[in-house]
């Protein structure tokens, strides 16, 4: 061999040698490469995740609000004054509607009650306080039975309510 030629098998050992670690350097790169697309994949599929996670947790917090605020409501309804009305028999022909409950029936108003006039001075457009009342009269001359119930709304009140008729 030609000492000529070493410097030149020298050259040609170190390119092979650099071209495996290249090799491997490519291969190692593009590992890295797949690694890098799997982590960023992954991050996105954790981004969507937290995401609706915190859609979750927000239409939680909103359903809990709903719920004490409709708590907090029907509380507020509970102790809020009301008026309770009731028929009682004073005596004879004579009845009173009074108040039982703890606030007033504004503007009473008679909707329904017995036969056409058998009922005289019924409530209308009348306040009835708390443990107030409103006289009036049942007629039952000519055989008319004495109404099951008389019907009347107030303010607040839109749907007539029976208060029944002691007999």
């Amino acid at each position: 061999m030609d000492w000529g030629d070493a410097p030149s098998a020298a050259a040609a050992l170190v390119a092979v040698v650099a071209a495996v670690f290249s090799g491997i350097a490519l291969k190692h790169s593009r590992e890295s490469a797949a690694a890098a697309k799997q982590s960023a994949a992954s991050s996105d599929r954790s981004a969507v995740a937290a995401e609706r996670s915190a859609t979750a947790d927000e239409a939680a917090l909103a359903e809990m609000r709903r719920e004490a605020q409709e708590r907090r409501d029907a509380e507020a309804e509970v102790q809020r004054p009301k008026p309770e009305l009731r028929v009682d028999w004073i005596a004879g022909v004579r009845y009173i509607v009074r108040n039982g409950g703890t606030g007033p029936a504004v503007n009473v108003a008679t909707v329904r009650a017995g036969e056409p006039d058998q009922c005289r001075d019924l409530p209308s457009g009348v306040t009835i306080g708390p443990g107030e009342g409103h006289e009036f009269i049942i007629l039952t001359a000519m055989g008319l039975p004495i109404p099951t119930s008389i019907h009347v709304t107030w303010d607040g009140q839109a749907t007539p309510v029976a208060l029944p008729v002691p007999q």
